[in-house]
């Protein structure tokens, strides 16, 4: 297995690459192919200091697929520098070899990602998958070291195992003397045990610099606090469940759908997070849709789009919204709906929102929200948010986004923040895109932020067709 201390050094990473790339040009070929990508960045902004940041950064990535062999190997890896040292990396993102073994037995191994009830994570390990039975049933064991993806703030441990159950079925359920069917139905059943390093900081302050967002953002890392702490090992055995049932409700002519996700905590007794979203189309172009949501925010840096949403708080916090939406037209759609929050800490609240989205034409789409809460204690926020996504021609998009908000917080008062963020694409050719981003927030209370950065993605592949 990959760990951390072992890949802090370029001649590491170099060596790593070296060995998997021999170990692919030793492999039989028959029909290989082989695709990868460059991308070079540079970005400035002022998220955690008054004086901007500088930061440059470099991703490569390839990939290696032999179909006959059913062998697929990858490896990405990412060197940056900046003038904020706790952005400075350079390290192997991810080398992992996937590989089926006998038909129904499929093996992974390396440094990947991975998605379950803890987030998206790296582990350094291994996976199996075995098909018990065709496209229906299927068994998933894993077991490694998870560790932190560069741009989120997800898991951090000792060791991650467990093992998860996948069904899939198309039973074609009657219900209710047929006026109601179900379709198709997804289980995924699994256990998990986890063991992490909790600590305590004396006098603590904030030492972590992360963020949340897409991969166009430069990235930060995490500092070292200089006061005295202690540090217990703990594991946590979970229960996770997920479900998707979809069909009819009422007539074949109203379909429905809905969607489940619960885990939980058997150390802490209760519910980590539990997710239920239902959608139900009673009426030609009407749906009614319920969510539902009890959850505990890990990012404590927020998207652009997540800064000017006020149901939005750090903290377990439980939110309800329903809502109705009507297709106008083929190519307009509206919204409107109630919201209700709960949270631990804090107070709780309810609201409404609204939405709209207009396809103007194959390649403009304008797209809407208004969102309103007010907390039981007499804060209140509003937002507005609109954004726009325009492809000009075969190379070149453009996206503008627009955002207004309101608050008043017993903390700082009333402020208001109005924000702009821009992006621009273009294709010079199949291989090179070139991308350009720019966002300002405007704020009458606390200090304004901004960020602008440029990159290039090179795409270069082997690729070699069938044969008929």
């Amino acid at each position: 297995m990959l760990h951390m201390n072992s890949l802090r050094y370029p001649s590491r990473l170099f060596a790593i690459g070296a060995a998997i790339a021999s170990w692919v040009a030793c492999t039989p070929v028959y029909a290989d192919n082989w695709s990868g990508s460059i991308r070079s960045k540079i970005q400035t902004d002022n998220r955690y200091r008054e004086n901007a940041d500088y930061t440059g950064e470099v991703w490569g990535q390839l990939s290696y697929l032999n179909e006959p062999q059913q062998l697929k190997v990858h490896i990405s890896t990412i060197d940056r520098l900046s003038t904020d040292i706790y952005r400075e990396k350079q390290d192997v993102y991810q080398a992992y070899f996937d590989k089926k073994i006998i038909e129904p037995l499929n093996l992974k191994a390396g440094r990947f990602e991975r998605s379950d009830s803890l987030g998206l994570y790296l582990l350094d390990g291994a996976s199996a998958n075995y098909k018990l039975v065709k496209d229906s049933l299927s068994l998933d064991v894993y077991a490694g070291r998870p560790v932190r993806i560069d741009h989120v703030r997800s898991v951090q441990g000792n060791y991650v195992g467990g093992v998860e159950g996948l069904l899939t079925l198309k039973p074609n359920w009657s219900l209710a003397n047929g006026l109601s069917r179900i379709d198709n139905f997804d289980l995924r059943l699994g256990t998990q045990v986890m063991e992490s390093n909790q600590s305590q900081t004396l006098d603590q302050y904030p030492t972590e610099q992360e963020i949340t967002g897409n991969v166009f953002d430069a990235v930060e890392g995490t500092t070292t606090a200089q006061n005295p702490s202690t540090s217990q090992a703990r594991t946590t055995y979970r229960i996770n469940a997920t479900s998707r049932l979809a069909g009819y409700l009422g007539s074949n002519q109203k379909p429905a759908e809905m969607f489940l996700q619960a885990s939980y905590a058997a150390a802490k007794n209760r519910f980590e997070n539990v997710l239920v979203d239902f959608w139900w189309d009673p009426i030609k172009h009407i749906r009614l849709r319920n969510y539902f949501e009890s959850y505990r925010p890990k990012q404590p840096f927020i998207t652009f789009r997540d800064r000017f949403y006020s149901a939005y708080a750090l903290g377990q916090q439980n939110i309800w919204r329903g809502s109705a939406e009507h297709a106008a037209t083929e190519k307009f759609r509206y919204s409107l709906g109630g919201q209700y929050a709960t949270r631990d800490n804090g107070y709780s609240g309810q609201g409404f929102n609204s939405g709209f989205s207009y396809q103007w034409n194959p390649s403009l789409k304008l797209k809407g929200e208004l969102d309103y809460i007010e907390l039981n204690n007499g804060e209140n926020a509003k937002s507005v948010y609109l954004t726009s996504a325009h492809t000009v021609n075969s190379k070149t998009r453009l996206t503008l986004n627009l955002a207004w908000r309101e608050e008043d917080k017993k903390q700082f008062g009333s402020n208001q923040a109005r924000g702009i963020e821009n992006e621009f694409q273009y294709m010079f050719n199949n291989s090179l895109i070139m991308e350009v981003k720019g966002s300002y927030i405007f704020n009458t209370t606390t200090r304004d932020e901004y960020l602008g950065a440029m990159q290039l993605i090179y795409y270069f592949d082997r690729f070699i067709p069938k044969q008929p």
